[in-house]
């Protein structure tokens, strides 16, 4: 089943995962699959294993950096390392970086104090042990709550993109210092240039594309293994066609209010997604616990709007004043959304040895598929066979017809690794 349609995200996060969907062959049925590591593993040694099994096989590990007992700048190195290895990109989900629900984007709460909070946000962003804008390509935020029609109130996303070009702007200069360094120590006069990021764009994030990751190194030889560890090649590609993730690309993903049994408000749900497509460069999508993945059937934003993940239809939701809204009639515009994996899908799962994933012959390095990896096939096509099963109820019931057409929506599964 396809993930996307015929369009191309203006968001470098989301570029990438599509290419990543489109190339990465073991990713499981197609799927950009995010393992989310669950709190079993607490240390170091036990989250790297985890990366290392299951690398291959995602697109995204989602890391509880701050239940991670021995948390640590090699920590991040090796993560780094691994993601590079097998083309995956990093998301440090324990943190929600606004905790504010409906405050930050209030115009009648005092701008002083917004914009203390602002900061103070921004810095639980950079600083503190976790730093987390200095290593992570994603984080999680809830939104500002501006009105539909007045996201000029925002200042929670501004400051935040600003946040994440100074931490990818220090860790750019930081590499080159150190790859400077290891150049005027190295001895065999081969010819190495560093080119310094662009700073003038239409958006102020082409610098962090796919295409190029900043500061770029380009080398016709290897200056050492720990310099390879934490420099970004922004043009190295594997064998397999799959390219390098672009390690100094940031994003937020805003919570998605539910709407099922829930005391959040219709209202703060079209405001997240007003916010996300307002800023779609920065903002990816949506993270959310709603079964999208399961039970949504489209890829429009609109049914996203309109519609709970149960495929009910919202109450107080007025669709003729979202239609009017000139960030959901950008049909360039696009955004992704997460959605968690009910852990019961898993029920009936066993591991075997000899299971390659869709046919793909393991290395003579490998004597079998990793159990990690195994789980994640298992729930996956449990999952898309529901989602096959409500696609078809929902075509022949017909709902959904006369939806307006507005930004696209990748769909992206969200798995707990135990």
């Amino acid at each position: 089943m396809s993930t996307a349609g015929d369009w191309s995200p203006e968001n470098p996060i989301l570029a990438y995962l599509q290419t990543l969907a489109a190339t990465k062959k073991t990713l499981p049925y197609g799927q950009p699959v995010v393992a989310h590591a669950s709190v079993n593993h607490i240390d170091s040694a036990s989250l790297l294993r985890l990366a290392a099994d299951i690398g291959p096989y995602i697109a995204i590990l989602q890391i509880p950096a701050d239940v991670i007992d021995d948390w640590s700048s090699d920590t991040i190195e090796q993560l780094q390392y691994l993601s590079r290895k097998y083309r995956f990109l990093l998301w440090e989900g324990s943190k929600i970086l606004n905790p504010l629900v409906n405050f930050m984007g209030r115009a009648d709460a005092p701008l002083e104090t917004r914009q203390a909070l602002a900061d103070l946000i921004k810095k639980s962003y950079t600083s503190g042990p976790l730093r987390t804008a200095t290593w992570s390509n994603l984080a999680t935020s809830w939104a500002p709550a501006a009105p539909v029609d007045q996201q000029e109130n925002d200042i929670l996303i501004p400051t935040l993109r600003l946040a994440a070009r100074e931490a990818v702007a220090t860790t750019a200069k930081i590499i080159q210092t150190e790859i400077s360094a290891e150049i005027n120590n190295y001895s065999s006069g081969e010819e190495v240039e560093i080119a310094t990021p662009s700073t003038e764009t239409c958006n102020g994030w082409k610098e962090f594309s796919p295409n190029n990751t900043g500061s770029v190194l380009r080398k016709s030889s290897t200056i050492s293994v720990t310099t390879e560890s934490v420099t970004p090649h922004a043009h190295l590609h594997a064998d397999d066609g799959v390219p390098v993730p672009p390690q100094l690309a940031r994003s937020v993903a805003l919570c998605l209010p539910s709407t099922i049994e829930t005391a959040f408000t219709p209202e703060f749900r079209q405001s997240t997604i007003i916010a996300a497509c307002a800023n779609s460069d920065f903002v990816v999508g949506f993270a959310t616990n709603e079964p999208f993945f399961v039970n949504h059937r489209g890829n429009n934003i609109f049914e996203l709007a309109l519609f709970d993940g149960n495929g009910s239809a919202q109450p107080g939701i007025d669709a003729a004043k979202l239609a009017t809204s000139p960030y959901l009639n950008e049909h360039r515009r696009s955004l992704g959304l997460f959605s968690l994996v009910s852990p019961t899908l898993s029920l009936g799962f066993e591991f075997d040895p000899a299971f390659e994933p869709d046919g793909i012959a393991l290395s003579s390095a490998e004597s079998e598929t990793p159990y990690t990896a195994q789980y994640l096939y298992y729930i996956v096509k449990q999952a898309l066979a529901l989602r096959e099963k409500n696609r078809q109820e929902h075509e022949a019931t017909g709902s959904g017809k006369g939806t307006p057409a507005g930004p696209k929506i990748m769909h992206f599964p969200v798995v707990i690794i135990v």
